[in-house]
């Protein structure tokens, strides 16, 4: 049996061991193609929407069934898909859903929805007017699918060493003078060309250096630093993160640099809170305790969660009390703010049975451009 199989046969057991514990008698999945709201229908089907929306539904026990929009798509997801090719069909994908419902033996069926708040009420309303009754499985489900098969471990590590690649890209293209676009369109570039299915590159190259943003047709300045973010998904659709500041020549901005010390610090300090055991909270309370300690205030997040999903549906902050568990990839990046400047650096991590494994563990050492050119050899 092949890998893709395999992890099929897997998905479709977390989805039953789901259906067991919340007494539900089916599952109903729909995405589109917008990032950040795919997961659902590619993590049950491994078929990446192009367009529109789509359509996945299985019975407690049964295969899982895929309805995409246009007879194009479907030919395209009966290659990439791993359902067997009758359990793919395009059509009345909504009609379709409701004959499912009625067809289930129950009177009155529990079914489990993913982020049921993300539908259109139009088809919230389709839904509701039959005569099951709907369950939102978007925690339950967001925690089954934390800790990551080995199939998946691979996938993100594999994007991984793409973020990297893009950053020594940028390390050595960058210099004043070239834009903020021309930086990010070939970084862009670089991921695509690796089989990036997704990527999102933010950067931020003025003062204060804290909020990461798209890039503008502006001309990176002497004397500065250019902060680059690389949020990818990589072939097979998993994603990483890495940040990294560049400081384009020594000594400037010296307070984003004693920022960078702090964030080092909280960083080492989330990373040891990270282990089995702990919870998610815990991560962001220790890096808390450092960023305070040190007389300087957090930004906006500590961090997130990746999988199939940018971010997995996991936040990384203080109301999160989800359990670490072996095998959960975390995003830590703290943002940092000092007096009138701050600063934003970061990886990507998998829990193991002891502690965490730095997935995007290089140019970690000085920030200053001429030394991570040296460092790139």
């Amino acid at each position: 049996m092949d890998e893709r199989r395999k992890e099929r046969d897997r998905r479709l057991e977390l989805f039953n061991r789901l259906m067991e514990q919340a007494g539900l008698d089916a599952l109903i999945f729909t995405s589109t193609a917008q990032q950040t709201c795919q997961m659902a229908v590619k993590y049950a089907t491994n078929y990446t929407l192009n367009t529109r929306r789509d359509f996945a539904y299985m019975a407690r026990g049964g295969m899982l069934n895929l309805l995409v929009p246009t007879v194009g798509q479907q030919f395209h997801a009966r290659t990439l898909s791993w359902l067997p090719e009758e359990n793919i069909r395009c059509g009345d994908m909504l009609q379709e859903v409701l004959a499912f419902i009625r067809s289930l033996p129950q009177e009155h069926p529990r079914i489990g929805l993913y982020e049921p708040k993300e539908l259109p009420i139009c088809i919230y309303r389709e839904l509701t007017d039959t005569n099951a009754e709907f369950v939102d499985i978007t925690a339950r489900l967001t925690e089954l699918r934390a800790p990551k098969s080995e199939y998946e471990l691979e996938l993100i590590r594999a994007a991984s060493q793409i973020a990297v690649g893009s950053f020594e890209w940028v390390l050595k293209h960058i210099r004043p003078g070239v834009t903020e676009q021309e930086i990010v369109g070939g970084a862009e570039g670089f991921l695509r060309a690796r089989g990036a299915e997704d990527s999102l590159v933010l950067i931020r190259a003025e003062k204060p250096h804290t909020f990461i943003t798209r890039a503008q047709n502006k001309p990176i300045r002497p004397n500065e630093v250019f902060v680059y973010s690389c949020e990818m998904a990589g072939p097979g659709g998993y994603w990483t993160q890495m940040v990294r500041p560049i400081f384009l020549e020594r000594g400037c901005a010296p307070e984003a640099y004693e920022v960078l010390q702090v964030i080092r610090e909280a960083l080492a300090a989330g990373e040891a809170a990270a282990r089995p055991g702990n919870r998610i909270c815990d991560v962001d309370e220790a890096i808390a305790q450092v960023v305070k300690k040190r007389g300087c205030h957090a930004g906006v997040w500590s961090g997130h969660g990746m999988g199939a999903d940018l971010g997995d549906g996991i936040d990384i902050g203080a109301p999160n009390k989800m359990e670490l568990k072996p095998n959960m990839i975390l995003t830590l990046h703290p943002s940092v703010v000092g007096r009138s400047d701050g600063l934003l650096y970061g990886n990507t991590y998998a829990v193991t049975e002891t502690g965490v494994q730095n997935l995007t563990d290089a140019y970690t050492g000085s920030s200053y451009l001429e030394d991570l050119l040296e460092e790139m050899g």
